[in-house]
């Protein structure tokens, strides 16, 4: 794993530096357009949802356009379109200026996220612990971006825009100086597999079919949907609890320091061959999580819901792409294109989806209850729809 990480260590601190950067605006974006820009919910929704629909937009066309032009062009242009999108914000955040900051920074950072993840997906076919370790980084990068905000924000963007700035400058140097080197890798890598092909034909896998793809992508989307609860609505149902939002803070930081340690155990020991049945076993770690919640209370309970969803998260969210470039090689662009696109859907579905359900029913325990239902029919479904075929192969 340490031989892996000297080698592709650019590649991991690019996915660190731009996920800081997300991590460091998604979590205000709520905050300062209903607390300090006075928009109302509705407002805010309509914006939100601009920026999450150019969220998956970016992320399919950043891993076409990564398929059909250098890798290197493709990010070079994102990341100074970032730099100039940040240099705009720090200036420009009132009203008119800070929602159309948020959309182009939305198209943008859904781009960057799959090129970084389409270029990881070519450097890593029949071995996805670089997968694991991409995520270990971007965890890391989810960790101190949320951090950041405490320290950074009080009332002014500027500053967040200034770390926004430092992040993309410092991503674009390393890219511009690494990417053609990647590059010549991927194509070795290609040159390689397709030689391995022709040689040892039954050591390669077969390819998925339409049907197991689109499986594949509605598990992301309802899983996204599922998780999205603890993002948002969670919160609230801990103060409602009277345990207090900093319990919650706490929650969230135990998430983070507890997936890089699986994460790092899964780069050592994971392997292709067991990707399928890894993420089935994440699906129903994380069900579990609701499934707990939904029968007991406290702040015992909540942790050890935060375990189950956290070592799912773990071994399910990097299997899923790791699973469709083994069966997929050729246009990694596209598929990992898709990955990102279907789960920045299943995002932005989610805290909408579990705001209807409770107040409908005006119970956490019943979206609590429903969400794991989801989660187990997902399992089900893999299950049935794409393991079994696999195993057939």
């Amino acid at each position: 794993m340490v031989q892996l990480i000297r080698k592709m260590w650019p590649l991991l601190v690019l996915g660190f530096l731009v996920n800081t950067a997300y991590s460091v605006m998604w979590p205000l974006t709520t905050i300062y357009l209903h607390g300090d820009l006075h928009l109302d919910l509705v407002q805010s929704g309509l914006i939100l949802a601009a920026y999450s629909g150019c969220n998956v937009l970016g992320g399919y066309l950043g891993g076409v356009l990564t398929d059909r032009y250098s890798a290197r062009r493709v990010g070079v242009g994102m990341l100074v379109g970032l730099i100039l999108d940040a240099g705009a914000g720090f200036f420009w955040n009132g009203l008119i200026g800070y929602p159309i900051v948020l959309v182009i920074f939305g198209l943008l950072t859904g781009g960057m996220l799959t090129l970084i993840t389409a270029m990881t997906a070519q450097l890593s076919h029949l071995d996805g612990r670089l997968f694991n370790l991409l995520y270990i980084f971007i965890n890391v990068g989810l960790v101190v971006g949320t951090a950041s905000i405490g320290v950074l924000y009080h009332g002014s963007l500027r500053p967040i825009f200034a770390l926004l700035l430092g992040c993309y400058v410092l991503a674009a140097v390393l890219w511009a100086g690494h990417a053609r080197h990647f590059e010549q890798q991927a194509s070795h890598q290609a040159v390689y597999e397709t030689a391995a092909k022709s040689s040892v034909a039954s050591a390669t896998p077969g390819r998925l079919s339409r049907v197991q793809l689109v499986v594949i992508l509605l598990s992301l989307v309802f899983m996204w949907v599922t998780y999205a609860q603890w993002m948002s609505n969670v919160s609230v149902y801990i103060q409602n609890e009277g345990l207090g939002i900093k319990l919650y803070s706490t929650l969230w930081v135990y998430n983070g320091v507890l997936l890089i340690v699986v994460q790092a155990l899964m780069a050592k020991f994971g392997r292709s061959k067991g990707l399928p049945w890894q993420i089935l076993v994440g699906l129903v770690a994380i069900g579990s999580s609701f499934l707990l919640l939904s029968n007991l209370s406290g702040v015992v309970i909540l942790f050890v819901a935060m375990t189950l969803l956290t070592i799912g998260e773990a071994i399910y969210v990097p299997g899923v792409p790791a699973l469709i470039n083994l069966y997929t090689v050729g246009n990694e662009g596209k598929y990992q294109g898709l990955v990102n696109a279907f789960s920045s859907l299943g995002k932005a579905l989610g805290p909408v989806i579990g705001g209807v359900v409770i107040a409908q029913f005006s119970s956490f325990p019943m979206l609590f209850w429903l969400c794991a239902v989801v989660d187990g029919l997902i399992a089900a479904g893999f299950l049935v729809g794409v393991i079994a075929g696999l195993q057939k192969e």
